[in-house]
């Protein structure tokens, strides 16, 4: 049975990504687990906070993780299986972990994820979980609502090599069947390619025959995505994040933060088959699993 992890801090927009992910669990007829980090306030913060809190905080997960429990299933009309978890510590370092034991078929996060007090110390952790996540992460904006998946546009880069992992997109997009738009957008390049030689290539690697390509002309990638986003509105992006090259962060960040439509990110932690990294091995390197936000 797939797994789907809903990550929420309980805030309106978490709260909103859970639900946007119970939908996919019923989808999909998968297990739903809704999961919260009491995040820890690090060491080196003047904020001093009574012995009890923590005492407090727990009771007060525990019942906010029942509701939102109660309200899954019930919008699921009882047909999931609906687990609670939560762990007190770091947020990113929790959440690899338990993908790591999971193997979920998708992390669903709000954009701008972050705790009350890590708001004043640290700012989003979206920007790091999506980045560095060895799972795929589906960053759900405050508007969206699961429809299936039924028009997916994939963002890629002919000018790198390897931006997408084919093999898992190609089994992770299969239970959608979706419509597939392929987009690529260039300051040299406009138009809408008809037999461009990547084209074969990419039904290929898909095993998907309705695809429409859309190679087009803008100096500025980003805005270049979201000028066909808010004309042809697919109901889901699917992005590559790379350390270099076209989907690097000052590309990626304002769709994670800021996602127009949901957005699924691809890190370069996925391996092209679809396996995870083994079990053991972080999926964040050291500076992110202490808690901060690699940039």
């Amino acid at each position: 049975m797939n797994t789907i992890i809903a990550a929420t801090n309980f805030s309106e927009g978490s709260n909103h990504a859970v639900a946007f992910a119970t939908g996919m669990a019923r989808a999909l007829k998968a297990q739903l687990v809704i999961f919260n980090v009491i995040g820890l306030v690090p060491a080196m913060s003047d904020v001093q906070l009574p012995l009890n809190v923590c005492d407090v905080t727990i009771e007060e997960t525990d019942k906010l993780l029942e509701d939102l429990a109660l309200r899954a299933k019930t919008g699921a009309n009882n047909e999931i299986e609906v687990k609670t978890l939560y762990k007190v510590g770091s947020v990113i370092k929790e959440l690899d972990a338990l993908c790591q034991r999971e193997a979920p078929f998708a992390l669903v996060i709000a954009s701008r994820f972050v705790t009350a007090f890590e708001r004043l110390i640290l700012g989003t952790y979206s920007v790091s979980i999506a980045k560095y996540s060895a799972f795929p992460v589906l960053v759900v904006p405050p508007s969206a609502t699961m429809n299936g998946f039924k028009k997916v546009a994939i963002a890629v880069d002919l000018d790198a090599e390897n931006t997408i992992q084919w093999q898992f997109l190609k089994h992770w997009l299969a239970p959608f069947d979706p419509q597939v738009d392929i987009v690529y957008i260039s300051a040299q390049t406009e138009g809408t390619g008809k037999e461009p030689p990547a084209a074969i290539d990419f039904g290929e690697q898909l095993g998907n025959d309705n695809l429409e390509y859309y190679f087009l002309k803008n100096n500025n990638v980003a805005e270049g995505i979201k000028d066909y986003i808010v004309e042809k509105k697919p109901e889901l992006l699917v992005m590559s994040v790379q350390k270099h090259g076209l989907f690097h962060k000052s590309i990626t960040k304002p769709f994670i933060e800021r996602p127009p439509v949901p957005v699924l990110f691809l890190s370069s932690k996925l391996k092209e088959d679809g396996r995870p990294l083994a079990a053991g091995r972080s999926a964040t390197p050291p500076s992110v699993l202490t808690g901060y936000p690699g940039y």
